[in-house]
């Protein structure tokens, strides 16, 4: 997976890789540098900038709001060089860039607000699954995710259920879809439902990256459901 941190933040990719527990090298690029962070069983093991390890490469890419990345699973790390926590590095991270926020002159910290204006696509993802779980009464729990499992951003408050797993389940879901339709020749795949006893479970692809997957009670009405569907996909293709 690779995409633009304009649209994706270090935090939020950091922190859905942590979340998915895979092995992984995230490859950020932002003009003239390139950094590298390996995670495995859901923490950051290394990290390295040029001649910086460890999570001090970590403080310095949070601050990285342009540029590229790319993120490759199965690959391992060749050293370890962090041994804190991820939350505990992110809470760091975010303190130290508030204080050099602070004791930059004012000329300096117009110019750093002014782009956070425009919010990023993470952030309309998590407003729009929140509006939605707000007004609907058939809709419990959302979440959008890659077709990886990668999780992009998730509404789900049902207690004990984790969302890399939400995120899991949803890409095998719509695998499995897809070489259906295609087997049964059905023509293009367009949504899946599978029901259980407690609830129901819907997922439908947004675009050849991403899919989106609803939570229902069993009783609900499905046709609302599948109605509420459709409208916050057409919503969440626009944001994509």
């Amino acid at each position: 997976m690779q995409g633009s941190l304009q649209d994706m933040t270090v935090a939020d990719l950091i922190q859905h890789t942590c979340l998915d527990r895979k092995q992984a090298r995230l490859t950020l690029k932002h003009q003239k540098q390139a950094a590298e962070i390996y995670f495995d069983e859901g923490q950051m093991v290394h990290a390295v900038l040029g001649n910086v390890q460890g999570k001090e490469v970590v403080f310095r890419v949070l601050d990285w709001q342009e540029g590229t990345f790319q993120m490759e699973n199965g690959v391992p790390a060749p050293q370890r060089s962090i041994h804190e926590g991820w939350t505990e590095i992110l809470l760091e991270g975010a303190r130290l860039l508030d204080e050099a926020q602070a004791d930059a002159p004012p000329e300096t910290q117009l110019k750093e607000v002014q782009p956070m204006a425009t919010k990023k696509k993470s952030e309309l993802l998590a407003e729009a699954l929140e509006n939605l779980l707000t007004e609907s009464s058939d809709i419990v729990g959302a979440a959008v995710v890659g077709i990886d499992g990668l999780v992009y951003s998730a509404n789900v408050p049902q207690k004990g259920m984790d969302e890399a797993m939400v995120g899991a389940a949803s890409a095998a879901i719509l695998g499995l879809g897809k070489r259906s339709v295609q087997q049964l020749h059905r023509g293009a795949f367009k949504q899946t439902l599978i029901q259980g006893e407690e609830g129901n479970t819907i997922v439908a692809p947004l675009n050849a990256e991403t899919l989106f997957v609803a939570l229902t009670p069993a009783n609900v009405n499905l046709g609302m459901a599948f109605a509420e569907v459709r409208a916050i996909a057409k919503e969440l293709q626009d944001i994509l």
